[in-house]
């Protein structure tokens, strides 16, 4: 079946969309995409045409997408952090005749964006679609426009209806050709493995030039339910959309479900709506995606795995054990066959390692210009998905890692290569060695190696900046790793394992550096008006302060510290103080305890000996002083490190100890 037939399901008055702008109907949905393709058809469009697509997710964009469609175009969805450059490059490379231009990374910093495009590949002025403006202005613009008749007949549904760019492990981006066939068949296997869970409405936050983004859009536009496009990925954005529309289900990478847990507003805006949360994009680990089925406490989670290729290939189910949708990525979808390949092709038994290969109606048609032995897919119909995987006894797929040299950050493929070769062309720069490393966000940041040209100081700032001008900001290395050459293996080639571990441990000292900026605190507890919180709350930061380093004498007297500030606080003359507040917090070059309450401001005065307390406190630290946070005065005493004490190296090596404490209970939890 084409779109447009799969589209027709909502309710005149029903509401499809809601986008940052506003939100549109069904009717009004499907009057903007009839007139949308009839205005294509008067400009000239003709069967298989190329008409890029370049903008911000909005209501206006899937108008545009499922116009495009329907007049017989091919849409190239153009990702909308490009630069003018880069985009301009892949569509000379796709042949683009028209071009539609939302809001994007560029017009925000040029009004002109969409006419140098236009002008750098040549497309006429006249070919210009404008989709700016509020949510789906193009049902009124095209309101009077008689709708076109479907320029496609059923039996050419498996012609190239849109495109995808995807990074793979050269710097040129592959382009994905995909079917109207094929997206509906992805729709209809999504739909059965949710087995009747999905909600009346979706929040789309991810991409909708993504496979990901495109596909749950339409499958809830063929459901007749609410599909909710949010202007950003941030956490308050997203907090406020969900809750102002009782959003049910959700599409996400799982960096985007982890910011949402700390944002203001998650337990009460986000938690009681939530039911049903797609997961995809290289989500981390499955203690990770267990601690986010505690957290989203009336949602279950439904982890798949695809590609633009093909997608969905695999999905858990909702009845699934949550071990299960945490530590597989599911089952085979309706419709799609897998194996595990080995090195010379055979298929391997249950349980071994290979590359997952997958074959069924859902895939692509190939790749854009590319040579048959350049092709993913091969003459037997086997998709080669670059991953390594294997089956377990149900057919439950687990990853086990990439052959793929790509990098994931945040649901986005980013070729190392091609950073790499940006990173070369620069002067001072060497060689260069660019790699994912662990990012509590993200899923991976991207870092890179360089040996240094040249006899001045490296800048890596100028660096950074050269590459900002070449390609978008999600790719630019977030650190530059300076090496006087690399490590080699015994055949004289890169070791990158080495190299690997030696990044780790120079982005762990920066880490520990940017946090010892601001202060790390370590201990925290607010402790009832009362004599008896005195002694546990002294002998608490005894320990913690000997754990430290700090030497006995120190240690005392830190002790004493807290001691005389507590009984100070609660004993005498404070009884309205209320709760009392302490903090440790570890500073750059010294330790910090601090204090707050309630009551009445205490003032120590190093002129004058006014009490014994006094006394005890000012022989004690090396500095104290009062601060002001929203009016509340808060007592901080600063006691300088002991001059042997390295608390960087400390905290480094407890960094270490934590890392590989989480890989042990990863590695436990894996245990049968």
């Amino acid at each position: 079946m084409l779109f447009s037939e799969m589209l027709n399901r909502g309710q005149e008055d029903a509401t499809a969309i809601v986008d940052s702008k506003g939100s549109v109907t069904y009717g009004a949905f499907r009057a903007a995409v009839a007139g949308f393709a009839a205005q294509l058809h008067d400009l000239g469009l003709a069967k298989g045409d190329r008409v890029a697509l370049w903008g911000y997710n909005s209501a206006n964009w899937l108008v545009a997408f499922f116009g495009i469609v329907r007049a017989g175009g091919v849409a190239l969805l153009v990702n909308y952090s490009m630069g003018i450059d880069d985009a301009a490059e892949l569509l000379r490379s796709a042949n683009a005749r028209f071009l539609v231009c939302g809001d994007n990374g560029q017009t925000k910093r040029r009004d002109d964006a969409m006419e140098a495009l236009a002008s750098a590949v040549d497309i006429e002025p006249s070919r210009c679609l404008d989709i700016r403006g509020d949510a789906c202005n193009l049902a009124s613009a095209y309101a009077g426009v008689e709708g076109l008749a479907e320029q496609r007949k059923p039996s050419e549904e498996g012609d190239t209806a849109f495109i995808i760019f995807t990074s793979g492990t050269t710097s040129a981006p592959k382009a994905v050709c995909i079917s109207q066939r094929a997206l509906t068949a992805d729709a209809r296997a999504l739909m059965a493995g949710l087995e009747g869970t999905m909600g009346g409405s979706i929040c789309v936050a991810v991409p909708l030039f993504h496979i990901l983004g495109l596909l749950t859009s339409y499958v809830y536009l063929i459901l007749g339910s609410v599909v909710c496009l949010p202007a950003s990925y941030r956490a308050d954005a997203l907090v406020s959309m969900i809750g102002a529309n009782q959003v049910s289900d959700m599409a996400a990478v799982g960096a985007v479900y982890q910011g949402l847990v700390s944002a203001d507003g998650f337990g009460k805006k986000v938690v009681p709506h939530l039911r049903t949360c797609l997961i995809a994009g290289g989500m981390s680990t499955p203690v990770q995606m267990m601690r986010l089925e505690l957290d989203f406490a009336n949602a279950t989670f439904i982890n798949m795995y695809g590609q633009s290729e093909g997608a969905p290939l695999t999905m858990v189910r909702p009845s699934d054990l949550v071990e299960l949708r945490a530590g597989t990525v599911g089952r085979a979808v309706d419709g799609v066959e897998l194996r595990i390949a080995g090195l010379d092709g055979s298929t391997l038994p249950i349980g071994e390692v290979g590359e997952v290969l997958a074959r069924g109606v859902c895939l692509m048609n190939g790749y854009e210009g590319l040579s048959t032995d350049d092709q993913a897919i091969d003459a037997d119909g086997w998709l080669h998905t670059g991953d390594l995987g294997f089956l377990d006894n149900e057919g439950y797929l687990r990853l086990a890692g990439r052959i793929k040299d790509v990098i994931i950050r945040g649901g986005e493929n980013i070729s190392p290569a091609e950073i790499e070769a940006e990173l070369i062309s620069i002067e001072g720069v060497g060689d260069a060695k660019v790699m994912g490393a662990p990012h509590p966000i993200f899923g991976e940041s991207v870092e890179a190696c360089v040996t240094v040209q040249g006899v001045g100081p490296f800048d890596e700032g100028r660096v950074l900046e050269a590459l900002r001008t070449r390609m978008p900001r999600y790719k630019v290395p977030t650190h530059i790793f300076t090496f006087s050459e690399f490590p080699l293996n015994v055949n004289g080639k890169l070791d990158q394992r080495s190299l690997y571990v030696s990044m780790l441990g120079k982005l762990r000292e920066i880490e520990v550096d940017e946090e010892l900026a601001g202060g790390i605190t370590v201990f925290e507890i607010t402790v009832k008006n009362s004599s008896y919180a005195i002694a546990p709350v002294a002998g608490l930061v005894s320990d913690l302060v000997s754990s430290i380093g700090y030497g006995r004498p120190r240690a005392i007297k830190i002790k004493l510290a807290v001691e005389e500030m507590l009984i100070e606080r609660i004993m005498y003359a404070y009884s309205g103080a209320g709760d009392i507040h302490v903090r440790i917090s570890l500073m750059p070059e010294w330790l910090r305890v601090s204090f707050s309450d309630n009551g009445a401001e205490y003032v120590i005065d190093k002129r004058r000996d006014t009490s014994t307390s006094a006394r005890i406190i000012l022989n004690s630290v090396d500095n104290f002083h009062t601060e002001r946070s929203g009016g509340r005065p808060e007592y901080c005493m600063d006691f300088l490190y002991d001059g042997d004490l390295d608390v960087k190296g400390f905290l480094l090596e407890e960094k270490e100890v934590a890392e590989e404490w989480e890989d042990f209970d990863e590695a436990m939890k894996r245990l049968p």
